[in-house]
């Protein structure tokens, strides 16, 4: 699957133009802070496998469930929902992992049964490099600006709770640490 293959799945699932021109922008600016993260980790540890040519397409797909469930109430599914939209497109496995795992820095399942969350409850935490740098750039990436990781790190501390906060932190801190 390439960039534009992407797209056009993109638009076969988006119930109207209007979202998915808006699903589209948010997913170019994610895409661009992603592979500006993945390049600039690549150039200082390039001993670290990174698959720029996954992130460049999977940054256009982390986002498919949102037309199913958009911003607001159960929006929290619209990871695990895009995932099995790929699943039955048949797609490889690694794409339906990144729409399970970008939110924030991933849901673990303790979390899911602690607070009733409406998903199965398994862990949905980032843990290839390229899912990590795509929960990254979607994090800094508001519609389609950016925001400051001390943002972040804020909002999920004051709409989650401190954990998550503290997991956003976590990985703010990894991946622009292997900038640096």
């Amino acid at each position: 699957m390439d960039e534009e293959q992407a797209i056009q799945l993109l638009k076969k699932h988006a119930t109207d133009d209007k979202s998915f021109r808006k699903v589209l922008a948010h997913s170019k600016a994610v895409q661009k802070t992603a592979l500006e993260a993945a390049e600039r980790i690549k150039a200082r540890n390039p001993d670290v496998p990174i698959d720029i040519e996954f992130i460049r397409t999977a940054c256009i797909l982390h986002d498919i469930g949102r037309f199913a469930h958009p911003p607001g109430d159960g929006s929290v599914k619209h990871g695990v929902a895009g995932a099995e939209l790929l699943r039955k497109e048949g797609l490889d496995e690694r794409y339906a992992r990144v729409c399970e795992r970008h939110l924030g820095a991933g849901i673990p399942k303790e979390e899911i049964e602690n607070k009733g969350l409406p998903l199965p409850a398994k862990d949905y935490v980032p843990e290839t490099i390229e899912e990590r740098i795509i929960a990254y750039a979607d994090n800094l990436t508001a519609g389609e600006g950016t925001v400051s990781s001390e943002q972040v790190v804020k909002r999920f501390t004051e709409e989650i709770d401190q954990d998550a906060g503290n997991r956003v932190k976590r990985l703010h801190d990894d991946i622009e640490g292997m900038m640096r």
